[in-house]
Parts: C-alpha cells; structure tokens; sequence
C-alpha cells in the first residue's frame, strides 16, 4: 500500500484531468442540445433541485471525510483488520444516510410548488421530475459507494477515475439519444440514475479486486469509546460542511424565490462552469491530500508548514489564472454560445466580476482546509462556517430584495470574508500550522491583492476585444493566462516557493 506520493499524485492529476476534460466536453455539448430543444425553463429546474438536494446530502455529515482521515494510518501500517472495522462501519453509515435522505426528501414534496416558480407552468409532473433526482441523490450513498474512500485515502483515486470516465462517455450518448432525439426530460433523469449505480458497482469491484481483504466477512466491531471520538469527529466536520453549503448550495433557491425560476436557468450556465472548474481546483487539491495526511502523521511541523508553502503557492497561481480567465472570458463565451438564442442568458459583467471573486475565494481557502482535515483537526472554525452560512443566507435575501441578483452574489463574498474566512485562517495558523495569525493572514491577503489587481490590468488591456467574437475571444485568453502568470513571477520571483516549482518542473 506504501506507493510514491509524488507518483500516486501524478497519476491521480492525470486521470482526473482527463476524466473532467472529457465530462466538461461532453456536458457543454449535452448543454447547448439541452438549451436548444428544451429551454431555459429546464435549465432552471434542473438547477434548482440539484440544490435543494445537496443541501439534503447534508445528511452524510462528513462520514467520508472522517473516515479517510482514520484510515491513513492503518493504510500506512498495512493493518487490514482495521481497514475492514473501518469500512464495515462506513459502510452501515452510508446505507443510513441513503435512506434518509430518501425519507427527508420525501417530507419536502409538499413545499415544491413554493419554491418553484414560473410563469407558464411546464408540461411535465413536477412531483415526478423531482423525485427522480432525489433517487439519484439517495443511489449514491446505497450502492458501494462507500469503497471510493477507501482507494482515495490509498492515494489510488486514479482507479475511481478511469471507471468514471466510461461512464461519462456511456452517459453522454444516452443523454444525447434522450433529449435531442426523444426530447424526453424523465429518460434522461432515468438515465443518470442507472448510469450512478452501475459506476458505484464496478468501482466497488476494482477496489475488491485489488484488494480481496476488503469482501472478507468478520470485521471487529467498532469500539464504544472509538464512537464517541468518531462521531465528535463527525460533529465537527458536519458543522463545517453544512456551513459550507448555506454558502454554496442555497443561492438557486433564493433567486427561484425572488426572481424566478426561469432565471436560474440563465445563471446555471455561468455555474455550471464555474462548477467544473471548482472540481477540477479540487481534484488538484485531492491529489495532494492524501500525501499530506501521510506528511501531518510522520513529519514535523516545521516540514509541514513548508509543504503547506509550496502547495498555497501552486495553488494560488492555478486560481488565479481560472479566476481572470473567469472575469475576462465568460461574457465573451456566452455571446458566441448561446447569445443567439436570447440576449438575457448573459449576465451583467459586475455578476461576472462579483462570480469569479468568489471563485477564487472558495479555492484560496482549499490548501488550509485541507491541511486542517488531514491532520484531524476538524473543530478549527467549525461554528465560524456555520454562523457565516446563516449569514449569508439573511443578508442574501435583503440584498437580494434591493440589487437582484448583484446582491444575492455579493451577500456570498461579504459574509465569507468578514465572518469565515478571516477568523478561519486565524484559528488555523496555530493549531495547524504553527505559525503567528498575522504570517499567515498577511500572506493570503497579500495574493488577493494581486489576483485583484491582475484582473484590473487584464480587463483594461482587453476592453477594445471583450465580446468580439471567436478570435477576441481566444486573444483574451491568451492575454488573460500571459498576463496574470508573468506578473504573479515578477511579484514572487525571489521566493522559495517559486524556486522549488522551477526545480520540480525542470526537465
């Protein structure tokens, strides 16, 4: 079990690389037919249930993310028997988590004409339509999903992915017959469902496969004491994850309350990939992850806080770079996407600028957070998380209220730096990092300010081309990604972080 960091990390980078590329090409293109046969209306739907159900996924409580926290050191020491007590107990997690979130969604039936709301009803059964995506939601966590965790804290998340990416292609062509042959909203839900089970199935066989321990029977249960300190554990990361998805998982249901559910179509656009580019951020990061859980349990923390350093700094410069491009790029992608089918699926480009700051927000927060998980300290800014969420969703409303949807987006960011983010690095700076608060804060603001002033510098040289056409559209690009890497070099050319990335890429 004792592989490479390094390798294991690359081979993860590369099959997750190549499985998002893959689901992005084939997500636009499923996209764009989706727009053209169906409309906004779905759009919008499809947004705004994707929500409601992440919210319901809560329920998973942040079991996965303990879990592979204790696995890394049984992983290390090659103990199976307390491998297979850990995912015994997993495994009963899941299935409890399955079923309920089969049973609160259930209870939700009767709120859905509240929250969803159109001005020409659509003709199809939303009661239907809605419980198709809380099957697939629920499939999840029934059906072996359990075992990923298990092959990602071995650093073999690579293997995840290579069955993944069949998938993906299998599910683009049904989804491509279903709606632009059948126009056929409940097969392609049918479908996805279908597709979600089989994955989790053949996933769970490749990790039987490559690891026969895992299908034998006789686990040692898990001790009374080793509960409670589990499920403290648990408590820990579920405050911070329902926190965090206050912040990420209500703005649909806020703008379907107050503006419309037609308009969450016209955004879903512009988060769907803001989405991919968040999951391709966080398969970087999780390529890193389960090395640092092996460095936080055999290092010191003066070698941690080095490590920390240098994955900040990769990670800074892959947000900045997505976050301009982000600000630069997507009104002039939208004009040529789906400008032609109506003028309103492209937002104010203030939307624009208000989106892709918060994206770089949400990813200059990974590297800590993940360093926090990995060495099991899961109460740091816990309640923080939580008392932000709440936040963001009053001050969203109310601004929402005055600004549309200018402010429901800047409601996001005003409560994630003053009440999360702030204190969040604070409290970690010692308990993780060992290092003073104003080090740390000091660093993180010093990138901000950077990134802030490099999309400044970028907008202004690409005024005269913004939302020109195709060849515009690639020039701001490159200018965009030129730009924003020569200046973040000149700005830390000095540093240790860059001269290690020079001799780590160095042929």
């Amino acid at each position: 079990m004792n592989n490479s960091r390094t390798k294991n990390a690359l081979l993860i980078l590369f099959s997750s690389g190549v499985r998002q590329v893959i689901t992005l090409l084939t997500t636009f293109i499923i996209r764009t037919v989706f727009i053209h046969t169906l409309g906004a209306e779905y759009l919008g739907l499809n947004g705004l249930f994707t929500n409601i159900l992440s919210l319901l996924a809560l329920s998973e409580l942040g079991i996965g993310t303990a879990i592979t926290f204790y696995l890394y050191k049984p992983i290390q020491g090659n103990d199976t028997e307390r491998i297979k007590s850990l995912m015994a107990f997993y495994k009963l997690c899941y299935r409890v988590v399955g079923f309920s979130i089969l049973g609160i969604g259930t209870l939700l039936i009767p709120v859905l004409p509240y929250v969803v709301r159109f001005e020409t009803p659509l003709d199809i059964n939303l009661y239907i339509i809605y419980y198709l995506y809380l099957i697939n939601t629920a499939s999840s966590y029934l059906l072996c999903a359990y075992k990923q965790s298990f092959l990602l804290a071995n650093q073999q998340q690579y293997k995840v992915e290579k069955v993944s990416t069949i998938f993906c292609v299998v599910q683009f062509v049904f989804d491509f017959i279903t709606i632009a042959i059948f126009k056929n909203f409940y097969l392609y839900l049918i479908g996805d469902i279908i597709a979600v089970l089989i994955k989790n199935y053949m996933i769970s066989k490749v990790a039987d496969r490559d690891f026969p321990f895992l299908k034998e029977k006789g686990a040692v249960g898990i001790t009374h004491n080793e509960l409670k300190i589990f499920f403290k554990d648990i408590f820990s990361v579920s405050v911070f994850k329902v926190g965090s998805q206050l912040f990420n998982a209500t703005d649909n249901i806020i703008i379907s309350l107050l503006l419309g559910t037609t308009i969450v179509g016209y955004y879903s656009n512009y988060y769907l990939l803001i989405s991919y580019a968040t999951l391709f951020f966080g398969m970087i990061m999780k390529a890193f992850t389960a090395g640092i859980g092996n460095v936080a349990a055999s290092e010191s923390t003066e070698k941690r806080y080095v490590i920390y350093r240098r994955i900040d700094f990769i990670m800074f410069i892959i947000a900045t770079v997505a976050s301009v491009c982000m600000c630069q790029l997507f009104n002039s992608f939208m004009q040529i996407w789906v400008g032609d089918v109506n003028e309103e699926f492209i937002l104010a480009q203030v939307i624009v600028f208000i989106l892709s700051f918060d994206f770089y927000i949400n990813c200059s927060c990974q590297t800590p957070n993940t360093f926090r998980e990995a060495t099991g300290n899961f109460k740091s800014g816990q309640w923080l998380q939580l008392f932000g969420g709440v936040v963001n969703i009053v001050l969203s409303l109310v601004l929402g209220h005055f600004f549309k949807l200018t402010g429901i987006f800047a409601a996001t960011i005003i409560s994630k730096l003053s009440i999360t983010v702030v204190p969040f690095l604070w409290k970690i700076s010692g308990t993780v990092l060992n290092q003073k608060p104003l080090r740390i804060l000091g660093e993180y603001f010093k990138k901000m300010l950077l990134r802030t002033c490099i999309a400044v510098i970028v907008w202004y040289l690409c005024q005269g081309i913004h939302m020109t056409g195709i060849f515009g559209l690639v020039l701001e690009g490159v200018i965009s990604i030129a730009v924003s890497i020569v200046l973040i070099f000149i700005f830390y050319c000095k540093t240790e972080e860059l001269k290690y990335l020079k001799t780590y890429l160095r042929p």
